[in-house]
């Protein structure tokens, strides 16, 4: 996990991450917070994929973190709309669900 200064840049339409360090001009980057941003495995994309975290989420995730190093199981996040808002959520499962994909070539579906 890293604590990092994310900004919208208006000229490059996306958002960009920085080190707390790291000097930056104000009037290119627009909503400069503080966030934390971790690094996670996703198996649907069979890659690494990272999620932006809020101070309460990085706790919320935390407490989760503890309680799957006592107890096991798989961690789940998810994201659920609370008002206008989409929050992240962290799950605790016991029992891990099986997801199969069906393995079949380019040329059979042509």
């Amino acid at each position: 996990m890293e604590e990092k200064l994310a900004g919208w840049a208006p000229g490059l339409k996306k958002t960009i991450y920085l080190d707390k360090e790291s000097a930056y001009d104000p009037e290119n980057l627009k909503r400069v917070r503080e966030v934390f941003l971790l690094k996670v495995y996703n198996w649907f994309l069979d890659g690494i994929s990272v999620i932006e975290l809020k101070p309460e989420e990085r706790i919320q995730f935390e407490d989760i973190l503890n309680d799957h190093l006592l107890y096991g199981g798989e961690i789940r996040y998810t994201r659920k709309k609370q008002g206008n808002k989409i929050q992240n959520c962290f799950l605790l499962v016991e029992a891990p669900i099986t997801v199969r994909a069906k393995r079949i070539a380019l040329a059979e579906i042509l």
